[in-house]
């Protein structure tokens, strides 16, 4: 039967689509077959199609293989031997002490009682950056114990007793052993003390015990030499420094042989003493810092640095370190305690039998050290500075008498009292073990005077006070 008009294009339509989507699949069918000849030999194949809709209709994804690496570095917390977990952070760039102790695993609600008892013991406000906090919790995640670690040689713990947090600071033992160090003189007795690995700071112990017997910047030579026996500081092995020095000895072709010990008898203030038993630092005007030199002696007629013209130098100055200490040379009342012109920051003592002294060019006056004050020999008044008129950092230190300055060099440090008989015979067992141990690090000992080139040079740096 022929078809009506309207049936053959319906027809015609149905075998257009039909030859549409055969092309259709013939083209995703050569499509499929070239990404599967690009894909390497050794690729594995895709997983199966009933396998995949089965993940996406299921919407569970499957299982992912561990990392390794990741696996690698993620670690339990360490346990004390009572089950309990360890933890240490650092205080790192926590805004402030509060968020340190959350990140170190605290909670709010244990904060503040915390604080409240760590408080005296700890400087909220000093805390740095490599300070270590520690804290342990038992298995159910109760607090244990915590620890602040802010000092090589003590830190802060804090336990909790059911009731209450109790803070306390606890100090790590340190093993002191006697050491002896040496050294032979070749351009100065602070290089010297620098290359024997004791830092100069104790270059002015030797000035200090010796002063009146020797004057380090004119006498020194090379080739002189020196011992020291002082306690080796470590901890858990490592070394910390070099704590109290117990004896020290120089040897020079100009200075002699000087050695001194420093004794404590039991309940008693310590001392440096010679090897008869009396003390090497004596006298009612003692020397008011630790200096490294006398970079300007006394001098009525002297040039001076800056002005260019001859000006008094009325005293004597103590080249040091700007902050080193200074303190009262003796016993006295204080007459001026404020900054005086050329003089800088300046002290003045009133002294018995008419005597002054003078502390000039100071960094900073100590506090509580005002006019009319009561301060005692060696009580801190200040320290040592380069205000005023000066050309680096000293102490200026003049002496008077009656109104007139004297040379205070030919008053400082006169003769030392003997010790009391009764500490003599433990003060001479312990001096002789201290020989013995000297003894055992042999040096060179100086021979002839050195040609002038080889002597070590007396340094200078003049200054003045007006």
């Amino acid at each position: 039967m022929p078809l009506l008009s309207g049936q053959r294009r319906a027809a015609r339509t149905r075998q257009l689509a039909l030859a549409f989507l055969c092309g259709m699949g013939a083209v995703g069918a050569g499509a499929f077959a070239l990404v599967g000849s690009l894909r390497e030999p050794d690729e594995p194949e895709p997983p199966p199609l009933q396998a995949l809709s089965a993940v996406v209709v299921h919407g569970v994804a499957p299982e992912p293989e561990p990392d390794p690496v990741a696996a690698a570095t993620i670690e339990e917390p360490p346990t004390t031997e009572r089950g309990e977990a360890r933890v240490r952070t650092e205080f790192g760039t926590a805004r402030g002490f509060r968020p340190a102790l959350m990140n170190a695993g605290l909670t709010e609600a244990e904060c503040p009682a915390l604080e409240t008892a760590l408080t005296g013991l700890l400087d909220f406000r000093r805390c740095q950056p490599d300070d270590t906090l520690v804290l342990e919790r038992d298995a159910a995640g109760g607090f244990v114990l915590f620890e602040y670690h802010d000092e090589d040689t003590s830190f802060v713990k804090v336990t909790h007793d059911g009731e209450g947090y109790h803070a306390e600071r606890v100090q790590i033992p340190v093993e002191r052993t006697h050491v002896t160090r040496a050294g032979t003189v070749r351009t100065s007795l602070g290089d010297a003390v620098d290359t024997a690995g004791l830092g100069r700071n104790h270059v002015g112990l030797f000035i200090e015990v010796f002063e009146g017997r020797v004057n380090f910047s004119t006498h020194a030579r090379a080739g002189d030499v020196f011992r020291v026996v002082l306690d080796e500081e470590r901890m858990n092995g490592e070394l910390l420094g070099f704590g109290q020095v117990h004896a020290i000895e120089y040897v020079g072709q100009r200075a002699g042989t000087l050695r001194g010990f420093y004794f404590a008898p039991s309940g008693e203030r310590g001392d440096w003493y010679d090897e008869d038993g009396r003390a090497l630092r004596g006298g009612w005007l003692r020397t008011p810092t630790r200096y490294d030199r006398i970079s300007s002696p006394f001098d009525p007629r002297r040039m001076h640095p800056i002005l260019r013209r001859i000006v008094p130098h009325n005293g004597i100055d103590f080249a040091a370190s700007t902050g080193t200490p200074v303190w009262a040379a003796a016993d006295g009342v204080i007459t001026w305690a404020q900054a005086k012109g050329a003089n800088g920051n300046l002290v003045s003592i009133r002294h018995d039998g008419g005597y002054e002294t003078h502390y000039a060019h100071l960094h900073q006056i100590q506090r509580g050290i005002r006019n009319g004050v009561n301060v005692e020999q060696r009580q801190l008044i200040g320290t040592v500075g380069t205000t005023g008129r000066s050309t680096g950092p000293h102490l200026h230190f003049g002496l008077k008498r009656n109104g007139r300055f004297l040379d205070p060099l030919e008053a400082l440090n006169g003769p030392g009292r003997m010790m009391a008989s009764r500490h003599l015979p433990a003060f001479r067992r312990m001096r002789d073990q201290l020989l013995q141990e000297m003894s055992s690090v042999p040096v060179r000992a100086p021979t002839a005077e050195p040609a002038e080139e080889d002597m070590a040079p007396a340094e200078t740096d003049p200054e003045v006070m007006d």
